[in-house]
């Protein structure tokens, strides 16, 4: 099983969000707290086994113009409201776009 290691605070935050998981194509969520590093997403229909391998997306308005991000994760535990993911190989646009978020909240 995967461990968590979290180095910075998650916070509560409300962001839709698509999960793109193969076997069950693209999921529909909220998050319930972001970091730098994870994300914890309410599926409350979908159950998203441990280490399984998946895609976030989610859009952030940056001066007006929309911008998409699409960050590789993985399932790290889940319960029967959702699933805590960590992120992996986030690029420099994404963690600044974490980063704005988090500070702004």
């Amino acid at each position: 099983m995967a461990k968590e290691h979290r180095w910075s605070e998650r916070k509560p935050i409300r962001l839709n969000v698509s999960i793109y998981y193969e076997p069950l194509g693209t999921i529909s969520c909220q998050t319930r707290d972001i970091s730098l590093e994870g994300m914890f997403v309410e599926t409350p229909d979908v159950e998203l086994p441990v280490e399984a391998e998946l895609e976030v997306s989610f859009t952030t308005d940056n001066a007006g113009k929309q911008q998409e991000h699409h960050m590789p994760a993985y399932v790290v535990h889940g319960n029967d409201d959702g699933a805590g993911l960590m992120l992996r190989h986030v690029d420099y646009t994404d963690f600044y776009a974490l980063r704005y978020m988090l500070n702004a909240a």
